[in-house]
């Protein structure tokens, strides 16, 4: 996270959002800010003649901050009602909340954790969209609708268990093609704390064949844009980008959207409006696939659910869980028939289940070998014994005199 101490040319507000390497996710908190800062200061968001109205933002948010006399719980009880009053959903008036704290909090503007219950209990109660179930034939029929670059995405989303903006963010060296499973390390997180992630096979050649376009797509992309970087109306696109997938978080909701339409499958719920299949859901179906394959904690560990693992689990390397993702990657593989999968899972089961019983074999055996030295070893010993108790015997024969003697002293003994 940037600090004070980090704040650059352009102001606390910018240097922030900078830390974001997706667009999208910097613009939810700038815009945030800023309408926290134009309620807080009545300031209204449309100009006279319509247009949108701009401030000097960074220098509102510096006042802010350096105004010692600021209730902050108040502000943001105000800014609430702002949201309110501006009929933004209430799903929504809760995110924004949530963003605005955020960055307030970055620079030392804090607000008590029971206002925050408060004004979000105040906000419960919008409608929610209801999700249905994502499956393998509706990512699959999704997918003859997409370009190659929606296609390495939308795999990729699929069998890494990743969030959107987390697959954005990563970069050309964040995928080890020569690891098996292909490794993804994704740095940029929800909860701050870097992890490691693998793809399907089927994924991994997807990306390749994005890879392969990807040069082409980027000088394409700048030559379209142009003629709007001419008209003022838009910066100039670099194609010299680090990024394995170029595009904004929108760009990809919109071709995903577009892609279900194609299919025929585009469901919108009947309260909000908004479409059901989620790309988020692609998560969902990542985690349930592989949770029904036996693989609950290796889905929650490599999808960054950390709060379900238990401490020894977090410690398993990439190596020990790549190998087990291997086992079970055609439960996200999608271009596998429906009975071909079934039948794999449950080979899969019994070949774990042949893999145990191997084991306590390979157990029973090597107990059997150590019994068996020691018996061994006991018949060696009993042999010595009795070699050495016929050598005495040999020896007192040689000694009759000797015998006798033995004999008298044995029944003075007794007596």
């Amino acid at each position: 996270m940037a600090t004070k101490a980090q704040t650059k040319k352009g102001g606390k507000i910018a240097a922030f959002v900078s830390q974001y390497s997706n667009k999208g996710t910097g613009n939810n908190y700038r815009n945030a800010c800023e309408s926290f800062l134009r309620c807080i200061n009545d300031l209204p968001r449309k100009a006279p003649d319509g247009s949108k109205a701009t401030y000097d933002y960074e220098s509102l948010f510096d006042a802010y901050l350096t105004d010692k006399n600021r209730d902050h719980n108040k502000d943001m009880e105000k800014f609430a009602g702002c949201l309110k009053e501006e009929c933004v959903s209430l799903l929504s008036a809760r995110q924004i909340m949530t963003y605005a704290r955020c960055i307030l909090e970055e620079y030392g503007a804090t607000v008590r954790k029971s206002t925050i219950r408060t004004l979000k209990r105040e906000l419960k109660g919008g409608a929610g969209t209801v999700d249905k179930v994502m499956t393998a034939k509706v990512i699959d029929a999704a997918l003859k609708e997409l370009d190659v670059k929606g296609r390495a995405i939308v795999l990729t989303l699929a069998s890494s268990g990743a969030r959107l903006n987390e697959v954005l963010s990563l970069k050309l060296s964040d995928v080890d093609f020569e690891s098996n499973p292909v490794k993804l390390t994704i740095r940029h997180t929800k909860n701050k704390q870097p992890r490691y992630s693998f793809i399907s096979s089927e994924a991994a050649r997807s990306v390749q064949a994005w890879l392969a376009k990807r040069d082409d797509y980027l000088k394409g992309a700048a030559g379209r844009n142009a003629g709007l970087v001419r008209a003022g109306k838009s910066k100039e696109k670099t194609t010299d980008t680090p990024y394995v997938f170029p595009i904004s978080d929108a760009s990809v909701i919109a071709m995903w959207e577009n892609a279900l339409r194609a299919a025929g499958l585009y469901s919108a719920d009947e309260e909000t409006g908004r479409n059901q299949y989620r790309l988020h859901s692609l998560r969902k179906f990542f985690i349930s696939q592989m949770s029904m394959a036996g693989q609950k904690v290796l889905a929650e560990h490599l999808a960054g659910h950390l709060g379900y693992l238990d401490a020894s689990y977090r410690q398993v390397d990439s190596e020990q869980a790549g190998a087990e993702y291997l086992k079970v990657q055609h439960v996200v593989t999608i271009g596998i028939p429906p009975e071909f999968r079934e039948t794999a899972t449950e080979l899969t089961g019994k070949l774990q289940l042949q893999g145990e019983s191997i084991e306590g074999l390979r157990s029973m055996n090597e107990k059997l070998v150590a019994q068996m030295a020691k018996l061994q070893g006991d018949i060696e010993s009993m042999k010595e014994t009795e070699k050495r108790h016929l050598d005495l015997l040999e020896y007192i024969d040689q000694y009759p005199d000797l015998l006798q003697l033995l004999k008298k002293v044995v029944d003075a003994g007794e007596k």
